[in-house]
């Protein structure tokens, strides 16, 4: 199948398309409109659904064709839409179990970011593709056919059709829940800090416990800000880890739990901690973490740490 017209925009109409989702999902999750729900979801529902999964099968397919039953090496744009909702599901999983070995978690700015690195980086693979494939047989695709080929696919009857908007409708009620997980009380907090006492007895940013001495006190001031009509409630566990680090990965080997204690902050305010921990575990680059928790919560909302070394007394 040949390109729709003329290929003055060099037929990777679709492909620039997935670019500008990119950079708009991140300019809404990286600024204060991503705090607006409806603009969340009006962006980041569409993109999370679609667009990381397009990416993928035009890696995957780069040439034009028909979905007829004898058509096995070729894809629809029929097709396209319906494997992209299944490949955006797999790139979701995949960037999720990743994300669950790291420092940074299940987080929603994490999520997002994992999934438009896979996006661009296969993007890129797809542009590859492409120029290698035969100008008559690879997909070509202007910016002004894709909203009616979009429309088609998804309105379109027989059962191809039909099982498309089955999997477009439960993969969105999924999406949804994720999005109101990550937008229960607990995202209200917006800040969670470790300080150290100085010389003068005040607690301090700059002033961080970076060496300690075994089983010497040392004061830690551990803050939580909280904006919104929710107030927070729950707890903070701290605790002195050995770590091992590869790349972005970190395994924790040991770990002394240090200090645990209630915290309670009421909507639109902070609280600042001021505690004493005895360390008991010596050794060069430990990391002092303490992680925030929301009552009768497993995983953490929030966590913090500081590398420290601690020697022998």
């Amino acid at each position: 199948m040949t390109g729709p017209g003329p290929r003055s925009d060099g037929g990777a109409a679709d492909l620039w398309g997935v670019v500008l989702s990119v950079g708009l999902a991140a300019a809404v999750a990286f600024t204060p409109l991503g705090e607006w729900r409806p603009a969340a979801i009006l962006v980041g529902l569409p993109f999370v659904l679609l667009v990381p999964g397009y990416a993928l099968v035009s890696a995957v397919f780069p040439r034009a064709g028909e979905a007829a039953p004898s058509s096995f090496s070729e894809t629809s744009w029929l097709a396209r839409l319906g494997l992209s909702v299944g490949g955006s599901v797999v790139a979701i999983a995949v960037v999720g179990v990743v994300l669950d070995f790291t420092v940074w978690g299940f987080r929603r700015t994490a999520v997002l970011s994992g999934l438009s690195l896979v996006t661009l980086a296969a993007t890129a693979f797809a542009f590859y593709r492409r120029r290698r494939t035969p100008a008559d047989a690879r997909v070509s695709l202007r910016f002004s056919t894709i909203r009616s080929r979009t429309r088609d696919a998804v309105t379109g009857g027989g059962v191809v059709g039909i099982a498309l908007s089955v999997l477009v409708v439960v993969a969105a009620a999924g999406a949804v829940g994720v999005v109101a997980r990550d937008s229960t009380p607990s995202s209200n907090v917006t800040a969670f800090y470790v300080l150290g006492e100085n010389a003068a007895g005040d607690l301090r940013a700059d002033s961080q416990p970076k060496r300690l001495t075994a089983g010497e006190p040392a004061t830690v001031g551990i803050g939580v800000d909280v904006r919104g009509p929710e107030s927070f409630e729950g707890r903070v566990v701290g605790s002195l880890e050995r770590v091992s680090v590869d790349g972005d990965s970190v395994r924790v080997r040991r770990s002394r739990e240090l200090v645990r204690f209630p915290v309670r902050v009421e909507a639109g305010g902070s609280v600042v901690d001021r505690h004493v921990i005895r360390p008991s575990m010596t050794g060069e680059r430990l990391r002092l973490t303490y992680r925030l928790y929301r009552t009768d919560d497993r995983s953490p909302v929030r966590q913090v740490h500081v590398w420290t070394t601690v020697t022998a007394a």
